[in-house]
């Protein structure tokens, strides 16, 4: 009997897989992972695991045995090669597979720099990247980021932690500045550099070495180990192409039988690359294949811990005009307001106590 066949053994493939048993779906339910790790957690990565104070057993979302446990057929080491719409079948390293209902969580592959692959050149993405970059990443070694997104600021806070020098260079005038624009950047930017980060902001790749990056108008930052964090771009190559999976809010795409959640959904035309959010999307797709349809429509939350801060997002920084910032680079609120006054998003550090409060505003605000 054909059931369901879930590609991509992240967490939005997981969560997707076990609400699907725990929903009483009696069908054979098959995870296929790219990856030969069990499916784990990613935001670790960058943090815990980087830091040395998690192993890789800490990362597992469930324990050895859990999958076969709950009748989930886990397929490790087995990249899909071609989905058949037509037929109803994926084809996987060893075979085919059959399916009533498909499930693409795909996620995202890091970007990378083009002819910029020396071997102490990385990319944080997989346990692999992680387990690589944790090796190369000691006291000492002097340790370029190229971007200041989320992955940049994280890998250079643990990183200077474990005693590293770290330069980061963004192209951005602020870090983050795309997401909690130039006012909040300017000030994450002061916190990192008076946590002994160097920070070259507004500045173009020229050229990169295999021991420095040249930055247009002259200077040169040289380094042992080097550090691509210039943003991910979703694996939707084998449904849609380039830019994500286009679904509605239960999760269906224009093929019958066939859903997208986590980063490779684009959501009513959004993605959205977080945890809680491919979490939600999981469960939403889940319902809708066991017959109850309920459309994922959470307000976005993400979270981040850089440089002493716990940055916490209720909302999308879209659609705002301008920005009510109350606090310092040690604990700061920002409100992100658009045109009629309405508060679009809220960014928290150190402030977990507003968390709900923000949570309720945005709510009574939609």
């Amino acid at each position: 009997m054909n059931g369901v066949v879930i590609i991509g053994a992240g967490l939005a493939g997981a969560r997707c897989a076990e609400a699907l048993r725990a929903g009483g779906a009696e069908i054979p339910i098959t995870l296929v992972g790219a990856e030969h790790a069990e499916p784990y957690e990613r935001p670790a990565l960058s943090k815990g695991f980087l830091a040395g104070t998690l192993a890789e057993d800490d990362l597992f979302l469930r324990p050895p045995g859990s999958w076969e446990d709950r009748g989930i057929d886990l397929r490790l080491g087995s990249p899909v090669e071609h989905i058949d719409l037509r037929r109803r079948t994926v084809v996987v390293s060893g075979g085919e597979l059959a399916w009533s209902h498909l499930v693409v969580a795909t996620g995202t592959r890091a970007r990378r720099l083009p002819g910029v692959d020396f071997r102490n050149v990385h990319h944080l993405r997989t346990l692999d990247d992680a387990v690589a970059l944790r090796a190369a990443v000691n006291p000492g070694t002097r340790l370029v980021v190229i971007g200041a997104g989320f992955v940049g600021a994280e890998v250079a806070s643990t990183a200077a932690g474990l005693g590293a020098h770290v330069t980061i260079i963004e192209a951005e005038a602020a870090p983050l500045a795309r997401v909690a624009g130039a006012e909040v950047g300017h000030l994450l930017a002061r916190r990192w550099r008076a946590e002994g980060v160097a920070l070259h902001l507004g500045s173009q790749i020229a050229r990169v070495t295999p021991d420095r990056v040249e930055i247009v108008g002259g200077q040169t930052v040289p380094y042992d180990v080097l550090l691509v964090a210039i943003g991910a771009e979703p694996a939707s190559e084998l449904l849609a192409g380039a830019g994500g999976i286009p679904t509605d809010a239960f999760g269906r795409t224009a093929h019958d039988g066939v859903y997208a959640c986590g980063d490779v959904a684009s959501l009513e035309g959004r993605r959205v690359e977080h945890w809680t959010s491919a979490s939600g999307q999981a469960a939403a797709v889940a319902s809708t294949i066991l017959g109850s349809p309920r459309p994922y429509a959470d307000t976005p939350y993400f979270w981040s811990d850089q440089f002493g801060l716990r940055l916490q997002m209720v909302g999308t920084t879209t659609g705002w005009s301008h920005v009510e910032l109350d606090g310092d680079s040690a604990s700061f609120r920002a409100r992100y307001v658009d045109l009629e006054g309405k508060a679009v998003a809220v960014l928290l550090a150190n402030r977990a106590a507003e968390v709900a409060a923000a949570r309720r505003e945005l709510a009574t605000a939609a």
